[in-house]
């Protein structure tokens, strides 16, 4: 039991490390978890890029769209771009403005 004021300090001499441990822990999980989200945004955006580029073969093409099938969380937004395999090109600024004014009412 804790009756002593050594015995209290032992026990905090001993707790404080491992929360400061805990914590760096925790830390670190949440900036590699950040870091990996963003260089799968990286990808994803050079996936789009090589779609998007007229120097590019048909094979080529082919990989990358089957390539966009791995991200999953950006569908909404896949599925905004492109109408039936196509880019979508009309109302290009119209779908920009309604996809802009949706995340500033979710902010």
């Amino acid at each position: 039991m804790l009756v002593t004021g050594q015995d209290m300090i032992g026990w905090g001499l001993l707790v404080l490390p491992l929360i400061v441990i805990a914590w760096a822990v925790l830390w670190l999980a949440e900036q590699t978890a950040e870091r990996n989200r963003h260089e799968r945004y990286l990808r994803f955006q050079a996936v789009l890029r090589h779609l998007g580029r007229d120097d590019t073969s048909w094979a080529e093409k082919m990989a990358a769209a089957h390539e966009l099938r791995q991200y999953k969380e950006y569908r909404h937004i896949i599925g905004k771009i492109f109408d039936d395999g196509k880019v979508r090109e009309e109302g290009q600024a119209a779908a920009l403005e309604a996809e802009l004014k949706d995340v500033s009412k979710s902010g």
